[in-house]
């Protein structure tokens, strides 16, 4: 048996582990450009996980949550943004850098990113710590999770100290798409995946007609040329096992 993970665009995915628990990372849905799905045919969810506050990361994660009763796994200000809006407090759980908790099973890791998580909520601002996860939704699966970041070479720390087999990473972006600029370039995204060290990497946050698969690609090769590239189409899935077939 395999973990599955179903890529909704940008940097939202389906993860859904070997027991059937579904993970949701950074649901943004609805005024997504190139998500081909619909917000009200994610009928299930068991944890809806937000590495911050940006529009195009946060999305749809609020309504999702009161749809399905899911767990919300976040930042402080998201939690917040999240309890104004009718979430329930004992649905979410507000994690920062160094954490690691058991949600449903899941183990989630919360390590540093260079970012920032800043958005509107209401009448008002809110500011926060942005995070990156590393997510074990089954036995042996190390999943980072970057979120967004820039490059920063604590990043190597993080391969050598938790191990993913599997990495999200950010390689671009553009303001059609994701509403910003790449905070991680092609050469740098294929540096900072030389540094984690996993067995595959899946490139998001980016523009599907951008160069940026094919550059990413490109520096991948020459600087990680053991790591598995796997570039996925919105709502493609990918299997994955450690030291399996990618």
């Amino acid at each position: 048996m395999t973990t599955t993970l179903r890529y909704f665009g940008v940097s939202a995915f389906e993860i859904a582990s070997r027991r059937g628990t579904r993970i949701i990372v950074d649901p943004f849905i609805s005024k997504n450009p190139i998500c081909p799905v619909k917000l009200e045919n994610i009928t299930k969810a068991d944890l809806i996980v937000v590495t911050h506050g940006a529009a195009d990361h946060m999305g749809d994660a609020v309504e999702l949550q009161k749809r399905t009763g899911a767990t919300l796994v976040c930042g402080s200000d998201v939690r917040v943004h999240a309890v104004r809006n009718g979430v329930p407090r004992e649905r979410i759980v507000s994690m920062l850098w160094g954490d690691k908790v058991e949600v449903k099973g899941i183990d989630f890791k919360c390590v540093e990113c260079r970012h920032i998580s800043f958005f509107q909520s209401g009448d008002s601002y809110l500011s926060g710590v942005p995070l990156s996860y590393v997510i074990s939704p089954d036995p042996g699966v190390r999943i980072y999770n970057v979120g967004d970041t820039a490059l920063f070479s604590d990043m190597k720390l993080i391969g050598q100290l938790y191990r993913p087999n599997l990495a999200l990473m950010p390689i671009g972006g553009s303001p059609s798409v994701t509403g910003g600029f790449g905070h991680l370039q092609p050469y740098e995204a294929a540096l900072a995946t030389q540094w984690v060290g996993p067995e595959v990497v899946i490139p998001v946050h980016y523009a599907p007609d951008s160069n940026d698969a094919q550059l990413f690609a490109e520096h991948l090769r020459l600087l990680a040329p053991t790591v598995k590239l796997r570039v996925l189409k919105p709502d493609e899935t990918f299997d994955f096992s450690p030291g399996g077939t990618a």
